[in-house]
């Protein structure tokens, strides 16, 4: 071991104290920085005399760095003492010092929530067990906590007591809190409003038995705790819950969500120093290279695999993928690899799989899979939660191999003899789609419902078009069937003049056996609605063909006659096309219409495009109604009708692309800084009548160098007829000034 490496260590963490002993053992120059008297007297029990006691700043810690001569860092701080971390790690950078973050043991259960309970043993089997619900922070915590009915149990200690119970109802009668029995913890339990038997004033550690007695003792309908790892007692309180069945809510261990790419286990820290000592350092050795496979495995029956899928499968060492996936997976394939003794886990979200693969079943980082393989239904090309994986991948720096399935879509289009190139595919999968703006531009078209109820729904909403519906349900399975509907609400006639030659029936003299076999012919007049409808069940798509689907254009531009209005203001005809103009909506738009009054300027929004998404906020109980109304008559669920005030109703909606504002309530300057704040590139387009309300919104533009304001003034008149003659009649003045960035001013900032 070369003197040419001295390690700083900033411990106070059991971690801290076991790496100072290998460096101890080592004979590695080092020194140890502690927070506390008591991180001191832990570590002097093992001889160790090189101590800095007290807490330091980024300055101090820096300096400390200088005067030390250490050219290695290792930061063994808590892992929720994220501010130390940054400020090490900044001040190591500053003065180009090796820093490595040493990663603690987050226990077997950190890196799974009950749905995933021993995730990497051959069978998942979690039937029986509580809920474990993992969050980020406190607020989001909070937001969990509130969903309780009972008595809640909190095993985070006493920092964040007071901001809990503040946003719990009753928490002074159903919040206990096992805190350290010192003056100052006690103290907060008080301050947070906490008192008798609600404070629980022990040390630990804690073991599973213990914390079962406490979970009963309290009757706790739900504990909280964070991910702090086996020195924190986190299994013994995870397992606690699963006996008493429980739910747990987790604080994530911070370095879970966002992974530092110079963290290290105990054991790669070590292997590190004794490797190449002093400037030499190896700290590369963790980044190899990592892959993974996402696969589509196809609509359902084994028939339909690929030569490379079933590859893949056969090289595999761990298999992820939704339940639904898995239970469709061959039983023969299944068999396989259960015998081989390959883990299959009931999980496909990106980001839960990733920590599961970086941490084997006691928490610690490891490379023990190296051919993950991910199943997705149908094609991972279309429509498909392998999208968002290959992001998550990508970020993680894996190098993501893809295989294709066959998409059900394909298999619907072929046993329909249709041609995908004539055909608009629309996925209303788990999301809103105004599907009949599509279906009356469209003369075919394709649709992915969420399920067989929503798939219901959307032929109710077709109800009244004169148009072909099909549905193919559970395609590829032994249970597929397709199903012709042609009279939805019988108001479709089976005229022989009103059926379009190529697409009116479907030929059954060029359908296979199997197919007419499986085919379910619904054209009775005497059918009832239900009937027709309660035929779609299972994984269903939907196929429409419109005859008339050419014969609708929309260019724009609704007559103020046309939208229902009684006595609540609207924006007028005129001023609303230059406000749709200036808002310059994009096909993907998600777009707030704050005031929105009738929902004049929604209207138009949502009609532009069926894939724009508008948001009508109003706080008026008649125009609300009016608001659904006019939804309604114009046939726009792509407009979501919002009630409340901004900017508070806007905090849970989805970023906005464009925002319309109308009419305020004198909250001008608070909905500019929640847009901002959301999206400082959001495209504002503001109304006023009144030079006051103008001066305001120039006046609160001095916030925002960066904004380039366009201005107008507007004057419309139109002429009444009167008798013999047409008369002026002009409307208010509409300044309209729209804000959009200035991309220049913006790159500087």
């Amino acid at each position: 071991m070369s003197d040419r490496c001295k390690v700083l260590v900033f411990g106070g963490t059991t971690e801290g104290r076991i790496l100072t002993e290998h460096l101890v053992r080592m004979h590695i120059d080092h020194e140890v920085s502690v927070a506390t008297k008591y991180g001191r007297d832990i570590l002097k029990d093992i001889d160790e005399d090189n101590l800095l006691v007290g807490r330091k700043d980024e300055e101090e810690i820096r300096k400390v760095i200088i005067d030390g001569g250490f050219n290695l860092v290792i930061d063994a701080t808590h892992p929720f003492a994220t501010e130390v971390s940054r400020q090490i790690k900044n001040a190591c950078k500053e003065q180009d010092v090796t820093y490595l973050r040493l990663l603690r043991d987050t226990g077997k259960k950190a890196s799974c929530s009950a749905d995933h309970h021993e995730a990497f043993s051959p069978e998942v089997d979690t039937k029986g067990m509580s809920e474990v619900v993992y969050v980020d922070d406190i607020i989001d915590a909070i937001e969990q906590l509130k969903r309780v009915s009972g008595n809640i149990l909190l095993l985070t200690g006493s920092k964040n007591l007071a901001e809990i119970a503040g946003g719990i109802p009753d928490s002074s009668k159903r919040l206990y809190a096992r805190v350290l029995p010192s003056e100052d913890s006690i103290r907060k339990c008080t301050d947070a409003g906490l008192s008798g038997r609600q404070i629980i004033a022990m040390q630990g550690p804690f073991s599973k038995e213990m914390n079962i007695a406490t979970i009963r003792k309290v009757d706790a309908k739900a504990i909280l705790t964070k991910e702090s790892g086996r020195t924190g007692g986190f299994d013994e309180k995870i397992e606690a819950a699963y006996c008493c069945g429980i739910k747990a809510i987790v604080i994530r261990n911070p370095e879970s969500v966002t992974k530092d790419s110079n963290s290290y286990s105990m054991e790669e820290i070590l292997d590190i120093i004794e490797g190449k000592p002093g400037d030499d350092l190896d700290y590369s050795h963790n980044n190899n290279n990592k892959i993974i496979t996402l696969a589509g495995i196809g609509p359902g029956g084994s028939e339909y695999y690929t030569r490379e899928l079933l590859k893949a499968l056969e090289s595999a060492d761990i298999i992820f993928g939704a339940d639904a996936v898995l239970r469709n997976l061959d039983a023969s394939v299944t068999d396989k690899l259960k015998n081989a003794g390959i883990p299959i886990v009931k999980e496909y979200n990106g980001e839960v799989i990733y920590r599961l693969l970086t941490k084997d079943i006691n928490g610690i980082v490891n490379n023990r899979y190296t051919n993950p393989v991910v199943l997705f239904s149908g094609d991972i090309s279309l429509c498909s939660g392998a999208k968002k994986a290959t992001e998550v991948f990508e970020q993680k720096g894996y190098e993501v191999r893809r295989i294709s399935g066959i998409s059900s879509v394909a298999l619907f289009a072929n046993k329909l003899f249709l041609s995908l190139e004539n055909v608009k595919i629309v996925s209303a999968h788990g999301r809103k789609v105004n599907v009949r703006d599509y279906v009356e531009t469209n003369k075919e078209t394709i649709i992915l419902p969420s399920d067989a109820d929503d798939a219901r729904n959307i032929c109710k909403g077709l109800s009244d078009l004169n148009i072909r519906i099909v549905a193919g349900c559970n395609l590829g399975c032994n249970d597929e069937k397709i199903v012709e509907i042609r009279s939805i609400t019988n108001k479709i006639t089976n005229d022989k003049d009103d059926i379009d030659e190529d697409k009116g029936d479907i030929d059954k003299d060029i359908l296979n056996k199997d197919d007419i076999d499986k085919m379910v012919l619904l054209c009775s007049q005497d059918d009832t609605n239900n009937n027709i409808l309660n035929s779609i069940e299972g994984k269903t798509l939907l196929y429409v063909y419109n005859k008339n689907a050419d014969s609708k254009i929309y260019a724009g531009g609704i007559c103020d006659s046309d939208i229902i209005r009684g006595k609540t203001p609207m924006t007028k005809e005129e001023i609303r096309a230059l406000s749709i103009r200036k808002l310059s909506l994009s096909q993907d738009a998600v777009v707030y219409d704050i005031g929105a009054g009738t929902g004049s300027i929604s209207l138009e929004a949502a009609l532009s495009s069926p894939d724009i998404k508008v948001f009508a906020i109003e706080k008026n109980e008649e125009a609300i109604s009016l608001l659904s109304q006019n939804k309604e008559k114009f046939h726009v669920s792509n407009m979501e009708i919002v009630k409340g005030i901004a900017p508070d109703i806007l905090n849970d909606l989805a970023t906005p692309t464009h925002v319309f504002i109308g009419g305020s309530s004198g909250n001008m300057r608070d909905i500019l800084k929640l847009v901002y704040d959301k999206n400082k590139n959001a495209r504002v387009v503001i109304n006023t009548v009144t030079a006051e309300s103008f001066a305001e919104v120039m006046d609160l533009l001095k916030d925002y160098p960066y904004l380039e304001p366009d201005i107008i003034q507007v004057s419309v008149t139109r002429f009444r007829k009167a008798g013999r003659y047409h008369l002026a009649d002009a409307l208010n003045p509409v300044y309209i000034i729209t804000l959009c960035t200035d991309q220049d001013i913006l790159s500087k900032r």
